[in-house]
């Protein structure tokens, strides 16, 4: 039977990891009943995206990542599928990606890191040496091929001359440079990244031949992106900030025309809000490209017709965030994903028509799509609660879908999951709202077990049936979990996502604790004594929010967390421009709503014991807010520790250092045991 693990107080991490191995090998040994995931079982784990379907659209080349052999990273390598669907290696590179075919599919581009800086490799379709045909100094953040395929379209972010000009006198060259960074922006930090540089990403042509790089746009206040090459090679489309205002907060862009024989760059759109991610359908006949009237409006699909004046809203009654978008082979239908009612679904929508059709019922996560350009089949990755992400194929006429990799088949086979089991309830406004509930795994009915509250992070996007190892590993170690898409969340049409604007604390707290009370009312074996709450980012915030609300958890553990708006507003990467939105207005005419929603106003309500982690090198929620709630707790003798992990961001729990990330997930599952009696 499967158990929590009982340990002292004092217990070390590193005991219960071992005891977690240990028994897991026991298991097995034994010829016992499936275990659970444990934490280390993450160092497994495929992940597979980019998938590549070539020009004669029989081979699939894709991205293979897995954990490095020292867990101190992930190696990325191309793989390929053949037409009998047999799979293999591609490059032998650890750090290749972005695989791209040639018009004439002979030839493959790929990028590969080689100390440190990324540069384009070719190699033939056939196999072979892969070369370098960059040597780059710029950073490279993207490329497409020419139709042509003598020559590359470059993504570089480079700088204004003027703004790297190297002290050439004898004097500075006896001294240090100074190490200084200058501010000039409201954006200036970036999570991952941190500070900015004045450089801005702008479009290239390079000559697969002569190596020759020639600059097709520039500006000192503004950058170039997500270029697409139409089918002839005339023109090139992108989307740009052009307002001079985008590093002060500005969310204004539109779509640009390049046109390769003159240079010269014109306005397709001209809309005081966001459009972007442009495609153009293989006729040139129209374009499609993505509209956002404002940070909390619908994203829709628009389609500008070659020759008209106004664009078509292909998803104005949609009532979901268009995604972008792919177009068929015979132009007559765009596709696209999105979140909907917990999951990521694959749609399509005809142009002419404006219908949108669901192309798949089953409730996963679909994404990295790609269409064969015979328009007979889809290629993506999809994932649900219990099944890892695997690539798969979906036929258009028979609507079969085939499996094309199980490289996490031997794992799943090996574990016991929990199933996401959705539950929906009415909350005080009589809207509709959707949770889920894992039940501990070898569940008895009979029995009493504790309960998680975890909360996802946003207050946008979403949670539910998507592979999410961090609630498996808690239902293995006799966990209910339980978790909710507050308002705030995406998928759920745009009443549900505005619903939480300048409430924050408000509408998501009192979702989160009528779902619990809903769940725990009809669930009598849920021990209503033994509660734990967690939550990361804004789910870090409600952890510190609820925890000044209430003290009826055990323990919290909250992560990348606000613990104050007022200091949160000044410090992270966020501008003046976006905190105003979010708030209705600024610190000097708007304090007591940054204040009154800040856990620190009320940290002396707080009993509940307390793990803070933090990343130092967090700038969404920059490692102040972690110290200021610490200092707090400590001031008012609640029982609290910090993990701090150096050098890692905001992203730790999804893209960490895979040997910080596990170490994470054991910190948070032995401070819970800790107070598990």
């Amino acid at each position: 039977m499967i158990r929590k693990l009982k340990s002292a107080s004092s217990s070390s991490l590193l005991l219960l990891a071992m005891t977690l191995g240990v028994w897991h090998s026991n298991a097995i040994a034994q010829g016992e009943q499936k275990t659970g995931l444990i934490p280390e079982d993450y160092f497994d784990f495929v992940y597979m995206h980019t998938p590549e379907i070539s020009p004669n659209n029989d081979v699939i080349l894709f991205v293979k990542q897995t954990v490095n052999d020292d867990a101190s990273g992930r190696d990325n390598q191309i793989f390929k599928i053949d037409k009998q669907g047999g799979v293999s290696e591609f490059t032998q590179g650890k750090r290749d990606r972005s695989p791209k075919w040639s018009a004439d599919g002979n030839q493959v581009a790929f990028i590969r890191s080689v100390d440190g800086q990324s540069q384009v490799f070719v190699m033939p379709a056939n196999g072979g040496e892969a070369k370098a045909v960059t040597s780059l100094e710029q950073s490279l953040s993207g490329f497409e091929w020419f139709p042509s395929g003598d020559k590359l379209l470059l993504s570089l972010n480079v700088a204004n001359n003027d703004s790297e000009k190297k002290h050439n006198s004898k004097e500075s060259k006896k001294r240090a440079e100074p190490d200084t960074v200058i501010v000039k922006h409201a954006k200036y930090l970036s999570n991952g990244s941190g500070y900015l540089s004045d450089k801005r990403t702008h479009l290239f042509e390079f000559d697969l031949k002569t190596k020759v790089l020639t600059q097709l746009t520039s500006g000192a206040d503004w950058n170039a992106n997500s270029p697409v090459i139409s089918n002839d090679g005339s023109s090139i489309y992108f989307h740009a900030n052009k307002t001079g205002q985008e590093y002060e907060g500005n969310d204004n862009s539109d779509i640009y025309h390049l046109e390769m024989s003159s240079k010269r760059v014109t306005a397709v759109t001209q809309h005081p809000h966001a459009q972007f991610s442009a495609s153009q359908g293989t006729d040139k006949k129209a374009l499609a490209y993505l509209h956002m009237e404002d940070s909390y409006e619908q994203v829709d699909l628009m389609l500008l017709t070659h020759g008209a004046k106004k664009p078509v809203n292909l998803t104005k009654n949609f009532d979901r965030n268009a995604k972008p978008a792919i177009w068929s082979a015979d132009n007559k239908h765009l596709y696209f994903t999105t979140n909907d009612h917990g999951a990521n679904r694959l749609f399509a929508v005809s142009v002419e028509s404006g219908e949108v059709t669901r192309l798949l019922d089953k409730n996963q996560k679909i994404g990295n799509l790609a269409v064969s350009s015979d328009g007979q089949f889809l290629v993506f990755t999809a994932e649900s609660s219990t099944e890892l992400p695997e690539l798969y194929r979906l036929d258009l006429g028979s609507k079969k879908v085939s499996k094309l990799t199980s490289f996490n088949d031997k794992l799943r086979n090996e574990k016991a999951l929990s199933p996401a089991e959705e539950v929906w309830f009415v909350n005080e406004k009589g809207m509709k709202v959707q949770g889920f509930v894992h039940k501990p795994l070898n569940f008895d009915k009979r029995k009493s077990y504790p309960a998680i509250l975890n909360i996802k992070g946003g207050p946008g996007g979403m949670w539910g049936h998507q592979w999410f190892f961090e609630n498996q590993m808690y239902a293995a170690q006799g966990y209910a979990v339980v978790y909710v898409n507050y308002r705030g969340s995406s998928g759920y049409g745009i009443a549900h996502s505005q619903a939480v604007r300048k409430d924050y604390g408000g509408a998501d707290y009192r979702d989160n604790m009528q779902f619990l009370d809903n769940v725990l009312a009809k669930n009598p074996w849920m021990n209503k004594d033994k509660l734990f709450i967690t939550g990361g980012s804004h789910g870090g915030f409600l952890t510190n929010w609820i925890t000044t609300k209430t003290d009826r958890f055990k323990a919290a553990v909250t992560q990348r967390s606000v613990s104050s708006w007022i200091s949160e507003a000044g410090t992270q990467a966020y501008t003046p421009n976006q905190m105003t939105i979010e708030f209705g207005g600024h610190l000097w005419n708007n304090f007591d709503a940054y204040w009154d929603r800040s856990p620190l106003k009320y940290a002396d309500n707080v009993k509940t014991p307390t793990l803070i982690i933090h990343s130092d090198a967090d700038m969404i929620t920059p490692i102040g807010q972690a110290q200021e709630w610490f200092y707090a707790l400590k001031v008012n003798e609640v029982p609290v520790e910090m993990v701090i992990f150096k050098g890692e961001t905001h992203s730790l729990s999804r893209s960490g250092k895979p040997t910080n990330l596990v170490a994470r997930i054991e910190h948070i599952l032995q401070w819970f045991e800790r107070y598990s009696d």
